[in-house]
């Protein structure tokens, strides 16, 4: 998803896709205030907004993740960003076709 919307980042689709982020930082031990549009903390912004914050999140939980694995090893780190490289080319790919890949 992209942060442009017709429906200005508050549409089903974008709140659905900001509950399914925020719940993944949850399955991965990070507590989350309840600040989606309409809820007890409400800050304001719209489903994009805390898309793009969720993912941002989730980038970094994983950055640290990474580097815990491999304990800031030359080879390690080589490793994680060979594999990194791997899942993001196939993700661009899954984003262009809209999901409709073939496997690589």
């Amino acid at each position: 998803m992209r942060t442009e919307s017709e429906s200005g980042g508050t549409s089903a689709a974008w709140k659905h896709y900001a509950e399914y982020l925020r719940s993944l930082l949850e399955e991965c031990g990070q507590s989350v205030r309840p600040c989606l549009p309409g809820e007890k903390d409400d800050c304001g912004d719209d489903y994009a907004q805390h898309s793009l914050s969720y993912l941002a999140a989730i980038k970094a939980k994983a950055d640290v993740g990474l580097w815990h694995v491999h304990h800031g090893q030359p080879d390690g780190e080589h490793m994680a960003n060979q594999l990194y490289e791997k899942f993001r080319k196939r993700f661009e790919e899954e984003e262009r076709c809209g999901g409709n890949c073939q496997p690589m």
